[in-house]
């Protein structure tokens, strides 16, 4: 028996001999692994699968792009002739569709600065904004009153505020932020400190709605960091073993204490009132970069999802109480969607037909940093709440296709008009060429055609635009040409934007919704097309993407269907109208 028990004895010490050997030696591997990399310039790739990447499918995709900025008229530089390495100007900059001149088509809106300069006066870089004429645009920005030469830009918006029938613009910077009124007559006023929405923060996205149902639009601003471009550039070693760089402090988020941000509750006459610490929305913890203002779930009371960067994402909860100052829970944790990694852009969908879960609720598609994946968060309904997730960015083949890139703004939108919505996410990375420290690593643009049950990516088969890579950063999507289908644009950090027309060859049809009603109606409105016996739903919320405005208009695949069965508009208020029996083309609601 004592020889057995010794054994027995021996055998388990040196079960723990062994495991503990076996641990110490991943340990050590592990951190001389980590020591040999170098999180600020190191590729990736290395360390990712190819699990799930590539398609044969792909291959059959008939979605096609062809870039048209330079015949159409769009021609300018983003950013500084030279880079400074300091994180507002890899930061930005967005763009944003918008009717400003009321002649039925979108104009385009590009976001600019010129950098650490522009700062002491050495150098300007305005903003443009570009007047679809039919067939070619016309550069109208500093004629109308909006190029902002003195604005470090980060994002826009197109908002009628005061509800007088023209589309305002509101425009975020590093520094002082600008909220432009249309005068009508195809200018604006700056009156951002009339209107009491000025903010001299570092600002990035925004969003508008009617919180408290009063009938006048109310104004999120995300806020992401305290930087000080006055103090000295701070260098670091790498630590690298390949190569000892020194890079500065300045391009890591971590370095920097967050900002709180801002929420302008109008007052009734053209004024606003921040609010935000009060209804306790300001995330003061949080490093903010975008945001979307939707009813969430289902109640008809408008919610706020924020996105921040390596910090806690938050959702907020309208709790529908009737007066002027709102309340809100913030439910981040509970339903689970207090993501921690960096997040940039938002899109809004629902994508639960996909696997058979059709709530009829927003779901929530959101770009990651690098080696982060991106995020699909999909609403759950269940006995106790109506605002529970899960991420099935895995599920739905969207996940390690996006680890080795920095996904930035986003559009969700049916691309080849088939009834699926699909996904377009624009990369660029904030990494530095290894061989030139002024340039920022370019990354290609990623295209996710919806198969029913998973995604494709098949950007490499869309056209020669896609056999580049970029340093993107604003993505718009709009029907710029008038045909039917959705076109996009993109923002690219310090270079030429991108002009992206739809030339997918599918005989498919489409119906182009727009709401004619007043600002706070529209604004988060649900919109429901019955076609085929399946119903498609989108929420006007144009601000969902990265720093940029979508136009206000949502356009439905019907496939080879020439008319819809029904539509149904549930107002930002709650009230619905009802259509029927509706033709492929374009339709305008309006309300009962």
């Amino acid at each position: 028996m004592k020889r057995k028990k010794l054994k027995r004895t021996t055998r388990i010490w040196l079960s723990v001999a062994a495991t503990v050997g076996v641990t110490g030696v991943l340990i050590v591997g592990a951190r001389q692994l980590a020591s040999s990399r170098n999180t600020d310039l190191a590729d990736s790739s290395d360390s990712i699968t190819s699990f799930m990447t590539d398609s044969p499918v792909a291959e059959t995709s008939p979605i096609r792009f062809e870039e048209v900025s330079a015949q159409m008229g769009i021609s300018m530089e983003h950013g500084p002739t030279k880079r400074s390495r300091i994180l507002p100007e890899d930061t930005g900059s967005g763009l944003a569709w918008g009717d400003y001149d009321g002649d039925g088509d979108w104009d385009l809106y590009v976001v600019n600065f010129a950098g650490k300069e522009a700062l002491a006066g050495a150098e300007k870089r305005s903003n443009h904004l570009y007047r679809n004429d039919g067939g070619t645009f016309t550069e109208v920005g500093e004629a109308s009153g909006v190029a902002d030469a003195e604005g470090f830009g980060m994002g826009a918006s197109f908002a009628d505020y005061d509800g007088d029938g023209d589309v305002d613009l509101y425009v975020t910077n590093y520094g002082p932020n600008r909220l432009f009124q249309n005068q009508g007559d195809g200018t604006f006023v700056d009156v951002t400190e009339a209107a009491g929405v000025a903010d001299d923060r570092w600002s990035t996205g925004v969003t508008w709605g009617d919180i408290n149902r009063d009938g006048f639009l109310d104004l999120y601003v995300c806020n992401y960091l305290d930087v000080d471009l006055d103090s000295s550039v701070q260098m670091v070693s790498s630590g690298s073993s390949r190569e000892e760089e020194e890079i500065p402090i300045e391009l890591n988020p971590n370095s920097f204490d967050p900002q709180a941000n801002s929420f302008f509750l109008s007052n009734g006459d053209g004024t606003f009132s921040d609010v935000a610490e009060e209804v306790r929305i300001d995330n003061p913890g949080g490093r903010g970069l975008e945001v979307a203002m939707c009813d969430l779930d289902g109640d008809g009371w408008l919610d706020l999802y924020v996105n921040n960067d390596v910090s806690t994402n938050k959702l907020f909860r309208n709790l529908g109480v009737r007066g002027h100052t709102p309340k809100f829970a913030d439910l981040s944790t509970f339903s689970g969607t207090a993501d921690p990694r960096g997040s940039m852009g938002i899109g809004i969908a629902e994508f639960g037909a996909m696997s058979d879960d059709d709530d009829g609720l927003p779901d929530l598609f959101i770009t990651h940093w690098l080696a982060q994946e991106n995020a699909l968060y999909q609403s759950l309904k269940s006995p106790v709440s109506d605002l529970e997730y899960r991420d099935k960015v895995q599920i739905y083949r969207l996940g390690e296709v996006s680890n080795r890139l920095v996904g930035w703004g986003t559009a969700l939108v049916d691309m080849d008009l088939d009834g699926l919505v699909d996904i377009a996410v624009v990369n660029g990375s904030t990494l530095e060429k290894r061989d030139d420290k002024s340039q920022l690593a370019p990354e290609p643009l990623h295209l996710f055609w919806n198969g029913g049950q998973i995604f494709h990516q098949v950007g490499p088969w869309a056209g020669p635009a896609f056999d580049g890579e970029y340093t993107s950063r604003g993505l718009a999507a709009a029907d710029f040409d008038g045909d039917g289908d959705v076109d996009l644009a993109v923002n690219v950090n310090r270079g030429a934007p991108l002009l992206l027309r739809n030339e997918s060859e599918t005989g498919h049809h489409s119906l182009t919704v727009l709401l004619d009603a007043a600002p706070a109606l529209t604004r988060g409105a649900r919109i429901e097309v019955r076609v085929g016996g399946q119903r498609q739903l989108r929420w006007w919320v144009p601000e969902a993407s990265f720093l940029s405005g979508h136009a206000p208009e949502q356009i439905f695949g019907l496939g080879k269907a020439k008319a819809v069965d029904g539509v149904t508009v549930r107002w930002a208020d709650g009230s619905t109208t009802e259509l029927a029996g509706q033709a492929a083309g374009r339709l305008v609601v309006s309300p009962e």
